[in-house]
């Protein structure tokens, strides 16, 4: 799927549960501590083992991913 811009978004079918999940182009990365949280999710998809140990403690330490491979989502802007 793309977007107006042209940007690939990858789609993951779960053919169990009947459950399409489409991921952003980019990956999202938004600071756990900027909210209320217990528990945190991280989808790994194509990462090593050694990424996806970087993303973990990257995670755990309340930090987040910058760069232009990476997007907050938009979560800060105004409407």
């Amino acid at each position: 799927m793309k977007d107006r811009l042209n940007m690939k978004f990858r789609i993951l079918p779960d053919n169990i549960q009947t459950v399409t999940t489409v991921f952003n182009s980019k990956t999202t990365s938004i600071s756990p501590n900027d909210f209320n949280l217990d528990f945190a999710r991280i989808d790994i998809l194509d990462e090593t083992i050694d990424e996806i140990n970087h993303i973990v403690e990257t995670v755990k330490s309340g930090k987040r991913f910058e760069g232009k491979d990476f997007t907050n989502g938009n979560l800060n802007r105004e409407i």
